[in-house]
C-alpha cells in the first residue's frame, strides 16, 4: 500500500464559519493529498487510526470517509455498545481497541448524511463537489448532499471509533443545529446495510 499525503487537522475560523475554514485548509493542500477533518471536541481511541484511514483510502479512493463516535445525530454513526454518558477516556479506549477487529466499511452513500466528527475526503473530490458550503451548521450535510448529487461514495469505517464530548454532561448539554433552510438530513430513511470487507 502506498499512502497517500494525508493531513489531520482542526480548522476554526473565529467568525464560526467552519465552511470557509475547512475551504482555507484544503487549498493548502498538495493536489494530490487528503484531509481528515476534525471537530475541536473529538479524540481518537488508538494509535491506530491513521493507517485506518490510509488503509480505506487504497481499498475506496474515491469515497469519503467517517467514523463511528459515542454521541452524534446519526444513527448508523453512534457505536452501539457504547454507555454514551460515560466520559473516562480509558473506557473509550477500551472500545476503540475493540472496534479495531471490525474490517468494515458501510456505505452509506444512500443515507441521510453523516456528521462531521472526522470528515476524510482528498483535495480532488473537494473541488469535484465545490467546496463546502460557507458558515457553520449543516456544513457536513451540505457536503454530503453534493457527494451523493455527483454519484461520489461516503463510506463510516466501522473500525475507527472516536471519542466525541458533545455535550458530556447535563450541565452540558449537546448543542441543537437550528433547521437550515434546505438541508434534507432531517427525513427518514432506512439503516444502511451494505458493507465493503477489507483485506
Amino acid at each position: 500500500m502506498n499512502p497517500v499525503p494525508l493531513l489531520a487537522m482542526t480548522p476554526f475560523d473565529l467568525d464560526k464559519n467552519l465552511g470557509r475554514a475547512y475551504n482555507n485548509a484544503l487549498a493548502l493542500l498538495p493536489e494530490d493529498g487528503w484531509a481528515c477533518l476534525m471537530d475541536h471536541d473529538m479524540m481518537f481511541t488508538t494509535p491506530n487510526w491513521y493507517a485506518q484511514l490510509q488503509e480505506a483510502i487504497a481499498y475506496a479512493p474515491q469515497g469519503t470517509f467517517t467514523a463511528v463516535t459515542n454521541r452524534i445525530a446519526s444513527p448508523w454513526q453512534r457505536a452501539e455498545e457504547v454507555d454514551r454518558k460515560n466520559n473516562d477516556v480509558q473506557y473509550h479506549r477500551k472500545v476503540g481497541q475493540a472496534r479495531l477487529r471490525r474490517r468494515t466499511l458501510l456505505d452509506i452513500s444512500d443515507s441521510n448524511g453523516f456528521g462531521g466528527v472526522i470528515i476524510c475526503l482528498s483535495k480532488a473530490t473537494w473541488r469535484q463537489v465545490g467546496g463546502f458550503a460557507d458558515g457553520l451548521y449543516c456544513v457536513d450535510h451540505s457536503l454530503f448532499y453534493k457527494l451523493r448529487a455527483l454519484e461520489l461514495p461516503s463510506y463510516l469505517i466501522e473500525g475507527l471509533y472516536v471519542y466525541h464530548v458533545r455535550g458530556s454532561s447535563e450541565a452540558t448539554p449537546p448543542m441543537v443545529a437550528p433547521k437550515v433552510p434546505g438541508c434534507p438530513c432531517a427525513r427518514k430513511v432506512p439503516a444502511p446495510t451494505q458493507r465493503l470487507a477489507l483485506p
